[in-house]
């Protein structure tokens, strides 16, 4: 999988921050920031035959999509997600994203809040969770905009990319949503979207996730377009931070 510069920004929002690029290394910087165990962290899937995804590391507890943005995949599935809202379960944590450009940050808040119960999260992270636990999904996006640790943490990890990035606020045409399982379904989640999108019954995320994926692939008829995986579990990242 390739990776590429990352994440749109939100449909409206005076805020942006700086894209954090499709890398593991991003990720970890901000997770183990905020607070989550170094024995937890994100790594690179390298493709989603089953060959290839025996090699991931379990237990897999989410995944991350890093895929292009074009208007028609936008409106397919905000319409998905339109459609399948009444099946959400309320077990699911969900937050709207108004910072531009913050949508990697977003994709591993709902990783992590959505296997909260299975991982080791305190700090900054934990506390934010603690705080916006009742609140809806336009609240914690407001609570998200107010939170200095958060935006310096997203901050660390963008300037840990490969490549140079981004000015805040500069277009860029990729985009993250993260996939979790929640109440033995499948879910996608997108703050970019009205609702997650419920993906049906699943005990295995990395299976079923990477089914999901691959049809969302194959829906681009562009197949030099740059998409990419990342699963969070077991940490193979020895830095400290």
């Amino acid at each position: 999988m390739s990776q590429s510069n990352s994440a749109a920004g939100a449909q409206s929002g005076k805020i942006q921050w700086v894209p954090l690029e499709s890398s593991p290394d991003a990720m970890n910087r901000v997770i183990h920031r905020l607070g989550v165990d170094a024995s937890v962290g994100f790594s690179d899937v390298l493709g989603l035959d089953e060959e290839l995804l025996t090699m991931v590391a379990q237990p897999v507890n989410a995944l991350v999509f890093l895929f292009p943005l074009t208007d028609k995949f936008e409106e397919d599935r905000k319409q998905e997600a339109t459609s399948s809202s009444n099946s959400v379960s309320p077990k699911v944590w969900f937050m709207h994203q108004t910072i531009g450009n913050a949508c990697g940050t977003m994709a591993i808040f709902h990783a992590m809040a959505n296997n909260q119960q299975d991982l080791p999260i305190s700090g900054e992270m934990a506390a934010f969770f603690e705080r916006t636990k009742d609140m809806t999904p336009e609240e914690r996006a407001a609570d998200l905009e107010k939170d200095n640790a958060v935006a310096e943490a997203h901050k660390e990890g963008a300037a840990e990319g490969q490549t140079a990035a981004p000015k805040p606020g500069e277009d860029v045409n990729h985009h993250y949503a993260a996939f979790a399982c929640v109440d033995s379904h499948l879910y996608e989640l997108d703050g970019r979207l009205p609702a997650p999108i419920n993906h049906g019954p699943s005990a295995d995320v990395l299976k079923d996730g990477a089914r999901v994926i691959r049809q969302r692939i194959q829906s681009f008829a562009d197949d030099s377009l740059a998409f990419s995986v990342i699963s969070l579990g077991p940490s193979s990242d020895d830095d400290d931070y």
